[in-house]
C-alpha cells in the first residue's frame, strides 16, 4: 500500500463537542471534504440505547452509510464493535443482548464490505476469551474476521502473547488490533509488540496518551515515542494507521471541526514522515 494513502481514521474523531455528540452518518461527510478516504466506522454508537441502530429503523441508517461510502468513494476499512464493560458479572439475560449486539454489528460490517470488525476481550483468561470469540462467531450470520483489541489494564487481556494465542486459536477468523494508547499505559514494548504479532496485525487504534489514562490524543500530543513506533510499523505492517482520537476535542465547539480534521491529516503526514 501507498504510505501516503494509509491514514485513516474512526468516525468519532470529532464526534464529541461543546453542543453535543454526533452520529457518524452526519459527519462522513466531513471527513470526505477535508480528505479522508478511508474511514473506521464507531458501532460503538449501539451502546446509546436511543441510537437509530438499535431500532427498526437501523437498516435505513446503514443504508445512508453506504449511499455515503459510494458517494464520496470512501472505504471502510474496518469497525468497531460495541463491548460488555465486564462481560462475566452481567446476567444470562443481560450476556444475550451484549452478544445480539456485536453479532448486529459484524452483520452491519459483512453488509458494508468491511473486512473486519475490533473487539475488545472479555475481563477473563486466555481460554475464556477462546471460548467466548467461538461462540460469537459460531453465531454470526455472514462471515466477517475479528480483530481482537489489547486492553491496557493488569485484570485484563494486555500481553502480545495472550493475544497471540487467542486469535491463533481462531484462525483463520481471528486476528490482532493494536492500540497504541492501551500498550502504552501497560507498559508495553510497542515496536516489540508490532514485531510480535506482525503476522496475526489485522488493524490499528493510533493514539497517545501520558502513560497514565486512555486519552486518545493525537500522536505527539502525549509521550509515546512514535520515532520507533511508526519504524516497526513500516517494517512489519502494511495495512492503515487508524486513528482512534477522540474526547481530547469535546469541549470546544463543532466550528472547530474542520480544524481538528485537517490537523489530524497533518499529524498523519508528520507520522509517515519519520
Amino acid at each position: 500500500m501507498n504510505m501516503q494513502l494509509r491514514i485513516s481514521s474512526n468516525t468519532n474523531l470529532v464526534a464529541f463537542s461543546r453542543e453535543g455528540k454526533r452520529t457518524m452518518d452526519t459527519l462522513i461527510p466531513l471527513y470526505a471534504e477535508c480528505g479522508y478516504s478511508a474511514l473506521d466506522l464507531n458501532f460503538c454508537e449501539m451502546m446509546n440505547p436511543s441510537s437509530q441502530l438499535n431500532t427498526d429503523e437501523a437498516w435505513d441508517y446503514i443504508g445512508k452509510l453506504k449511499a455515503e461510502k459510494d458517494e464520496f468513494g470512501l472505504s471502510f476499512i474496518q469497525a468497531h464493535a460495541p463491548y460488555p464493560r465486564d462481560y462475566l458479572a452481567l446476567t444470562g439475560k443481560e450476556q444475550e443482548q451484549s452478544d445480539a449486539a456485536i453479532l448486529r454489528a459484524m452483520e452491519f460490517s459483512s453488509f458494508l464490505g468491511i473486512p473486519h470488525i475490533v473487539v475488545h476481550p472479555i475481563k477473563a483468561g486466555v481460554r475464556e476469551n477462546i471460548s467466548y470469540f467461538s461462540s460469537l462467531l459460531e453465531k454470526q450470520k455472514k462471515p466477517i474476521r475479528i480483530a481482537i483489541e489489547n486492553m491496557e489494564t493488569r485484570q485484563e487481556i494486555w500481553k502480545a502473547d495472550d493475544l497471540i494465542e487467542i486469535a491463533a486459536a481462531l484462525s483463520p477468523m481471528a486476528g490482532v488490533c493494536l492500540d497504541t494508547g492501551h500498550a502504552f499505559i501497560a507498559g508495553e514494548d510497542i515496536p516489540s509488540f508490532i514485531r510480535k504479532t506482525a503476522p496475526l496485525l489485522l488493524g490499528t487504534h493510533i493514539a497517545d496518551n501520558d502513560g497514565k489514562s486512555d486519552q486518545h490524543l493525537l500522536p505527539g500530543f502525549g509521550k509515546i515515542g512514535w520515532e520507533s513506533v511508526i519504524k516497526a510499523f513500516k517494517e512489519n505492517y502494511s495495512g492503515y494507521l487508524n486513528f482512534e482520537c477522540m474526547f481530547f476535542s469535546m469541549n470546544l465547539p463543532q466550528s472547530f471541526s474542520k480544524d481538528i480534521i485537517n490537523l489530524s491529516l497533518s499529524v498523519g503526514d508528520w507520522l509517515l514522515s519519520l
